[in-house]
């Protein structure tokens, strides 16, 4: 769709209306797919062809009514269910992947996977087919809003509103994980409300399905949206849960200031920014951020995995200080439970068709809520305190001195320090010693004589460092020795690009090249 006063090679974004170079796949102002999202625009033949593709597979099981929504993943249509007299959304995923029978088993096991998924926040996957020529899953329908209609608004949101939607977000994404799947596509698209406002994520292991069905299983496949994206998901690298933190990071950010922490003009140069480019503070662009959401978010957008919060648990603990969440223990079914809905959100006008489900969670047998649970595991670790304590007591008395008086009872806890370093301290030499001997420096590692190259491109292109082929851009951290070493850029239709730089070890090189048309 061309904007009203673009010149012919521009196009608009359908979200935002940001003019945008002809070609795009995302819209670099507010991160929307415009490969078609929504809107069917010049493929609405091709979307028709597909409808009618599958209303034959699904004939006397599903009628298809109509097409709710079309992006990079596939489309998706309202449809229903013939024999249990309900509304269901079928996802459709791209018709042009391989249909190779081991590739559609992998797809098989990667969906069924996620199908499993069972939780308050998670919309259910009922059943996954590959049939046809076609891979789609069967969902429950939500005729709600998402949260990227409520950002589209462009209305600040409260903090309270952002905390329960990070919070309730967390806990679904921390469900899953536990189960071993990754959603790797966490953006306001795939969070919808239902009519309690409720946040219900979707979308749940398409894009690991996608990469199976579509028979790239390396760690070159990169899918998914790239203002979201984290940075060893944008290297290509293998993701686990904590890649879903960061995406529900950028998410909060957005909530937060009204805007994206990275944008640009290419999905490259947008990659780069996530993997090298430091997020401007919260705080700094909205003030009544509280200081522990601005330290919540700041870690979970940390570049290093390692550096962001373990679990998801732990993430929407510290979105919401009063609504603590405990890691469940192994076999434990499910997640804590979320607190009641607040009854402000931007989505009260949205009905849903759905009614099958509860709209107050209803606990199980058992059950305790995380503050219960907590404040109990203190109780007991008061009390186990407290035992060691008169043990050690008793027998310091003992040993000590010879009395017919009967021992005195525990100390309050401030005297436990006290009776914990009395016994047999080691002697202060041999202490010493250790830790001068621990704390030693070890021999220099080989690797001081090792440096590294990156480099980016944009457009990208092929990288040949000192004649070597090492890959497209980006290539992060390439290993050289030390000193002088030949950088080439190779794209066609473009000028080649050749440096000769200098590595030392402490001083990382690193290159990005404007590609020019030849």
């Amino acid at each position: 769709m061309s904007g009203g006063g673009a010149a012919g090679s521009m196009m608009e974004c359908l979200k935002c209306h940001t003019p945008l170079p002809s070609g795009s796949k995302f819209c670099y102002a507010c991160g929307a797919d415009v490969t078609g999202g929504g809107t069917m625009g010049a493929s609405t033949s091709a979307t028709e062809g597909l409808m009618q593709r599958l209303q034959r597979l699904v004939e006397g099981k599903y009628k298809i009514e109509r097409l709710l929504g079309k992006g990079g993943m596939g489309a998706v249509f309202l449809a229903h269910d013939l024999t249990l007299e309900r509304e269901v959304a079928i996802k459709v995923l791209p018709p042009d992947i391989s249909m190779d029978e081991h590739i559609v088993k992998r797809f098989q096991q990667e969906a069924k996977m996620s199908a499993k998924l069972d939780h308050t926040n998670i919309i259910p996957i009922y059943r996954v087919e590959s049939e046809g020529g076609l891979n789609y899953f069967v969902m429950k329908y939500i005729a709600g809003t998402s949260l990227e209609d409520v950002l589209d608004q462009k209305q600040p949101l409260t903090i309270d509103y952002i905390q329960r939607v990070l919070w309730e977000a967390a806990c679904a994404l921390g469900h899953a994980h536990q189960r071993g799947v990754v959603h790797r596509d966490v953006k306001p698209a795939n969070i919808m409300f239902d009519h309690d406002g409720r946040v219900m994520l979707t979308d749940f292991g398409i894009s690991k399905a996608l990469q199976a069905a579509s028979g790239f299983t390396g760690t070159g496949m990169i899918i998914g949206t790239p203002h979201y994206m984290a940075p060893e998901q944008a290297k290509g690298g293998t993701v686990d849960g904590r890649a879903d933190e960061y995406s529900l990071a950028v998410v909060g950010y957005r909530m937060l200031t009204g805007e994206l922490p990275y944008t640009g003009d290419s999905v490259h140069t947008i990659l780069y920014k996530h993997i090298f480019e430091e997020v401007p503070s919260v705080g700094a662009k909205r003030s009544d951020t509280p200081p522990f959401l601005t330290a919540a978010i700041s870690r979970a957008l940390s570049k290093e995995p390692g550096q962001r919060f373990p679990t998801m648990e732990e993430f929407a603990t510290a979105v919401w200080p009063e609504q603590p969440v405990a890691v469940p223990r192994a076999g434990a079914s499910k997640s804590p439970r979320r607190p009641p809905p607040r009854t402000r959100t931007a989505t009260a006008d949205a009905p849903t068709e759905v009614t099958s489900a509860p709209t107050t969670p209803i606990p199980r047998a058992g059950m305790k809520p995380p503050a219960e649970r907590k404040r109990r595991s203190n109780v007991g670790m008061l009390v186990g305190a407290l035992v060691v304590v008169v043990a050690g007591v008793g027998g310091y008395l003992a040993l000590g001195r010879k009395t017919e008086a009967p021992p005195a009872p525990a100390p309050p806890p401030a005297a436990v320090e006290t009776v914990r370093v009395a016994p047999n301290p080691p002697p202060p030499p041999r202490r010493g010693n250790e830790t001068r001997r621990q704390a030693a420096p070890p021999p220099a590692p080989p690797a001081a004589a090792e440096g590294t190259i990156t480099v980016a491109a944009d457009p990208y292109g092929q990288v040949f460092i000192d004649g070597t082929d090492v890959g497209q851009t980006p290539v992060v951290d390439y290993s050289v020795h030390v000193g002088r070493h030949t950088i080439r850029v190779e794209r066609a239709g473009y000028k080649t690009v050749n440096e000769t730089v200098q590595v030392s070890a402490n001083n990382p090189v690193r290159k990005r090249y404007t590609l020019l048309p030849e």
